[in-house]
């Protein structure tokens, strides 16, 4: 297909989320994951974090997607506050940071709480520079045909790394404003996109990688 074409299959799809977000689908998707946003990232501040509640850690939690909310709870506030603040505040690399916080034996790792969690803590904060990692992005980033293959086994830090590589290259694509809309548009491709738009064009709209 010539460079035109694909174009206009990227256009297609761009133009394709942008009706789906007018939609009751993805304004709920927003609204559990992303409408408290800018007042959730005020309490992972150094300043709120030693006054972290347990309302506020299970509101986190639920909004990232998590499903064991009881078994997180039991992790204790004081692990769940030490866990946020060396991920967002330690001065060691982030692959670093984040593969202590995800990692079976990590010296971070909280019960019930992965790679989900994590990167969405870091998108609360920085949601101009680092995505989440969940199973909507991974399949998104497979039917666009960017999953880079070295996210496939290894230290889940530079995994992480990889994906931000590709969400990056991706965003301006796709006329995305950062990456809690790319997390959106994952979930877009993954549960409507196909249908929206149909297969081939998800498979054209990725081939120039």
């Amino acid at each position: 297909m010539s460079a035109s074409g694909l174009s206009l299959e990227r256009f297609q799809l761009a133009q394709a989320y942008r009706e789906t977000a007018q939609t009751g689908v993805l304004a709920r998707y927003w609204k559990r994951r992303w409408q408290r946003s800018a007042e959730m990232a005020g309490w992972l501040s150094q300043e709120e974090l030693p006054g972290l509640t347990e309302q506020r850690a299970l509101a986190l939690y639920r909004a990232s997607g998590g499903g064991k909310a009881r078994e997180f709870a039991a992790n204790g506030l004081t692990d769940i506050a030490e866990t946020i603040d060396f991920l967002l505040y330690d001065t060691i690399t982030l692959e670093a940071r984040f593969n202590e916080c995800v990692a079976e034996g990590g010296a971070y790792k909280l019960a019930a709480a992965g790679k989900e969690f994590i990167s969405y803590l870091l998108c609360l904060k920085q949601p101009t520079l680092l995505a989440v990692w969940n199973q909507a992005a991974e399949r998104a980033l497979r039917r666009l045909d960017r999953y880079p293959r070295s996210m496939s086994a290894g230290h889940l830090g530079l995994r992480y790394l990889d994906l931000l590589d590709a969400t990056h290259r991706l965003r301006p694509e796709f006329g995305l404003a950062d990456f809690r809309e790319v997390d959106e548009f994952f979930y877009f491709v993954t549960r409507r996109g196909a249908a929206s738009t149909g297969g081939a064009a998800l498979a054209a709209a990725g081939n120039n990688a």
